[in-house]
């Protein structure tokens, strides 16, 4: 059983956000008379102002509260003005606009989504949407595909990890932000559209025909491959930790004593909810801390583990690539730090920070970046991220049970005679 259960909303995306002053601050005054000026002059009067006011105000002072840095106010106005100006974004309404455009300038984790992205995304964490089946992040300002999904319309198209999309129907995708862009590739179930995707290693840019589907997302997989058990876990939500905690009874269920050790592999997963993250690494610590989080130079989070090791202390091995992030990092960070677990395969993807959800009263909401980790104790792996201990690389073309099967060998393990013989037919 997890040794403390989920009761409190995710640390990175459901924060309970703390009440915001009862007035606002004299530099946030004047940015929002220098917004409502603009506002007139470019939108014109709205019967809808005192709202729009208040929800900017909201979006401000959060910001300035709460931002992992130090924010100029006047700076981050001026994005909202230059918002209200781009009529040629796909946003109808100005104040959507302006926040889109004010959130954008932070950096490429923070954004504005609409209520109806706000509902969409909520969704995403108890693991079910519609949608074209892969799971995506902006790198180097270009949306790539970290992986498409098991039985979705991405996987039968044969779109491939480090695909980057750059069109949808024709349309260039690059003048959007992230969650704009994300908007942009939802639509009803059964709707089409075509891709324009680049692929390292091919000169010419790739068309591929997408439906979009209802998903849902298989969250962990596991096994008893020989007397190792065997656990992938493909993101973290709310179902992440109990899933964990179903697979490890399951091992004691039917390996008992003779359970070797734990695999888990964690291979292009882009992270997700930090306290699934947190009860997960709990499962295999005694004690010592999981994770720090800095705000402005101050530690304001940080998760330490409660006693008690589900498998007394066996062996564990990570598996870990270019596609691991976030939540994995800090499961992976705490579990080698501590001397836990060895890291196999390559070195993650290096993303180190939180991202915290804050309701709007337009139904919407801000994600904003409001702290960098530190896992187990150890430095922060944010744009650097951890390295392996034991080196591995997938070889073209083979078995995917074959990286399993080294990585049990690495564990000191016997796998099961068909993971071993798919490593041994290299």
């Amino acid at each position: 059983m997890l040794k403390k259960p989920l009761a409190f909303l995710s640390l990175v995306l459901f924060l309970a956000a703390c009440a915001l002053p009862s007035s606002e601050d004299k530099a946030i005054v004047s940015a929002l008379d220098r917004y409502e000026k603009a506002y007139f002059q470019i939108i014109g009067k709205s019967d809808n102002w005192p709202e729009e006011r208040d929800t900017i105000s909201t979006a401000l002072q959060r910001i300035n509260l709460q931002y992992v840095d130090a924010v100029d106010t006047d700076l981050l106005i001026d994005e909202a003005i230059n918002g209200l100006q781009d009529t040629n974004s796909s946003i109808e309404s100005p104040t959507e606009r302006a926040l889109t455009a004010l959130t954008a300038s932070l950096d490429k984790n923070s954004g504005y989504m609409t209520p109806a992205a706000y509902k969409r995304y909520q969704e995403n964490l108890d693991g079910h949407f519609t949608g074209f089946g892969f799971r995506i992040e902006m790198r180097d300002n270009r949306i790539t595909v970290i992986t498409p999904l098991e039985g979705s319309s991405a996987k039968e198209a044969g779109i491939l990890p480090e695909d980057v999309i750059t069109h949808l129907n024709g349309e260039d995708l690059s003048k959007y932000s992230f969650q704009e862009a994300i908007a942009k590739m939802r639509g009803p179930e059964g709707s089409h559209a075509v891709l324009t995707i680049e692929r390292p290693g091919v000169d010419t840019p790739i068309k591929l025909g997408l439906v979009r589907r209802p998903i849902d997302i298989t969250v962990v997989e596991y096994k008893v491959d020989g007397t190792v058990g065997y656990i992938r876990i493909h993101t973290f939500n709310r179902k992440t930790a109990d899933k964990v905690d179903e697979a490890l009874t399951h091992f004691s269920e039917k390996l008992g004593t003779n359970l070797c050790g734990v695999i888990l592999d964690m291979r292009n997963n882009p992270g997700g909810l930090v306290n699934a993250a947190v009860d997960v690494a709990d499962q295999f610590l005694e004690e010592g801390n999981i994770f720090a989080a800095i705000n402005r130079g101050r530690s304001f989070s940080t998760e330490n583990a409660h006693a008690g090791d589900r498998i007394n202390g066996r062996p564990i091995l990570v598996m870990l690539n270019k596609g691991s992030a976030s939540a994995a990092e800090i499961v992976a960070g705490a579990l080698q730090s501590q001397d836990r677990a060895k890291i196999f395969g390559q070195t993650s993807y290096g993303k180190g920070t939180m991202q915290t959800l804050y309701d709007l009263d337009n139904g919407g909401g801000l994600r904003l970046t409001t702290g960098r980790f530190t896992a187990g104790g150890g430095i922060s792996f944010n744009g650097t991220g951890l390295n392996p201990d034991i080196p591995d690389n997938v070889v073209k073309g083979e078995s995917t049970l074959a990286p399993i099967a080294r990585a049990g060998k690495a564990l000191a393990c016997a796998v099961s005679v068909q993971t071993a013989a798919a490593m041994n037919a290299q």
